[in-house]
């Protein structure tokens, strides 16, 4: 049965919670945004400054790509709030060390402080790697099923403010101060403190964040694939992920092409580009607050692939956009939806999921998402430059060109999502049953001690009761 916590603004171990990530993204933000200028702007100047900046982002990706899975797995083995109090912990130590680098570090080789900040960026996105599923684990001890649209919501709402208030306060790198640097750095190293303090705070049983020690024996690689088994086998989370590719990809595209349609259909210089940013950043921030507001009302199943229609009608509209103020709104509008989608997967996933396989789908899911995201930027760009270089053609007195043209098909690839979406979810509204657990539990056995047992189909979509630990 669902955990008898008390509703969002009673729940001490939820606020608690909410309060340590809200820092500690605030720390990553100022701490990303700190070490590109640093490494862009004063550690590699001139023509190399890219390919230098593009090291750091390659380090913070290649953790989260390749070791996001085995987090998951060890997230369903381990006792979750010790392993992230632990990462936490590990997160301070790398980033407070990486302060002594501008501070005393000024005689070594440029070569040596690239590897250094290289190494401290990768040390600090693997260890994020074991601390994020474990999150999502424990928020599923410490918030009710029925607050799950809201805690989203209330995450996505956090996640755009910060996004917004992180990069002014790394300003100090933008005169070219040294000690800016250290200080941007040792934000980041408080904040992991912060959050460590927080998160020690939270009260809750070892057993409610501890996998059960009831289930027969097994190796990591066994939990993995039987993770893998669990999430063939429910067709909500199929549908997620293929929503997450298909989001993901159209969502993409606009992304890394969005700057070379201000300046060629809006025939705008370059640095409108920031508003545009800014207007779905805006329309982002307003439709995660008002979900946090109504999102208990809405069925998360039903809000998911409605705002995937209206996104994929906004993209296609935004691609005919030749007028900045029109541009303008309509990605406020799309802003709007987009966070409603954000908002409503983690409802979703928790509720198809049982507690003792959460951190392997999220492992999963990451992952996932980060290869589509890959993909979008290289097929848009290639055809961008390639395929539709010339594309120079009037339909129906309609213009297209490249960029909007490959714009106009990321909304309708977005909004065939949506409609798919709304059919495979139309009975996902319940929480995971036990039946659904227990098969999991068998799954693993059978791995763990081969032998041949007959295995129905999962019924998570139908389900109407919670999981119980």
């Amino acid at each position: 049965m669902e955990s008898a916590n008390p509703p969002l603004r009673r729940n001490r171990n939820y606020q608690l919670a909410w309060f340590g990530e809200a820092i500690s993204s605030l720390g990553d933000i100022v701490f990303t945004t700190s070490v590109v200028l640093w490494v862009g702007a004063i550690i590699v100047k001139g023509h190399l400054a890219p390919a230098a900046v593009s090291g750091v982002l390659i380090a913070a990706m290649v953790p989260l790509v390749l070791l996001a899975p085995i987090g998951g797995v060890y997230a369903d083995r381990w006792n979750r709030r010790t392993t992230m109090l632990i990462t936490s912990a590990i997160r301070a130590a790398v980033v407070g060390a990486l302060v002594l680098l501008p501070v005393y570090g000024d005689g070594l080789h440029t070569g040596i402080k690239l590897t250094l900040v290289y190494a401290a960026v990768l040390a600090d996105s693997a260890a994020a790697q074991f601390f994020n599923p474990c999150r999502m684990g424990l928020l599923a001890v410490i918030v009710n099923d029925s607050d799950r649209e809201r805690v989203s919501s209330i995450t996505q709402a956090t996640s755009a403010a910060t996004a917004i208030i992180g990069p002014p306060l790394a300003a100090p790198l933008l005169v070219g101060s040294g000690q800016g640097v250290g200080w941007a750095l040792a934000v980041n190293a408080a904040s992991f403190v912060v959050a460590f303090a927080a998160l020690a705070a939270v009260r809750v049983s070892a057993g409610d964040v501890t996998p059960s020690e009831a289930k027969p024996a097994s190796t990591a690689w066994q939990d993995f694939t039987a993770g893998l088994s669990f999430i063939r086998r429910s067709r909500v989370l199929v549908t997620l992920l293929v929503v997450i590719v298909i989001v993901t990809f159209g969502a993409g595209a606009i992304n890394v092409l969005d700057l070379f349609f201000v300046t060629g259909n809006l025939h705008l210089q370059a640095q409108y580009y920031g508003l545009i940013d800014a207007a779905l950043g805006f329309g982002t921030v307003v439709g995660a607050v008002a979900f946090s507001v109504i999102g208990g009302r809405l069925p998360a199943h039903r809000v998911l692939p409605v705002g995937l229609i209206v996104v994929g009608v906004g993209a296609a509209v935004y691609s005919r956009s030749t007028a900045l103020w029109f541009a303008l709104i309509v990605l406020f509008c799309m802003g709007v939806p987009l966070a409603a989608v954000n908002s409503m997967a983690g409802p979703l996933v928790f509720r198809s999921t049982p507690r003792d396989m959460l951190g392997r789908v999220f492992g999963v899911i990451t992952p996932v998402q980060q290869a589509a995201s890959f993909g979008s930027i290289a097929i848009a760009t290639w055809l961008a430059s390639t395929v539709l270089s010339g594309l120079d053609a009037r339909v129906l007195g309609i213009h297209f060109g490249p960029i909007d043209t490959i714009f106009l098909f990321a909304g309708i690839i977005i909004l065939c999502g949506g409609v798919w979406a709304l059919a495979n979810l139309r009975t996902a509204g319940g929480p995971v049953a036990p039946a659904v657990a227990d098969e999991v539990d068998a799954a693993t056995a059978t791995l763990a001690h081969p032998v041949v047992v007959e295995q129905r189909e999962p019924e998570a979509e139908t389900a109407t009761k919670s999981h119980s630990d």
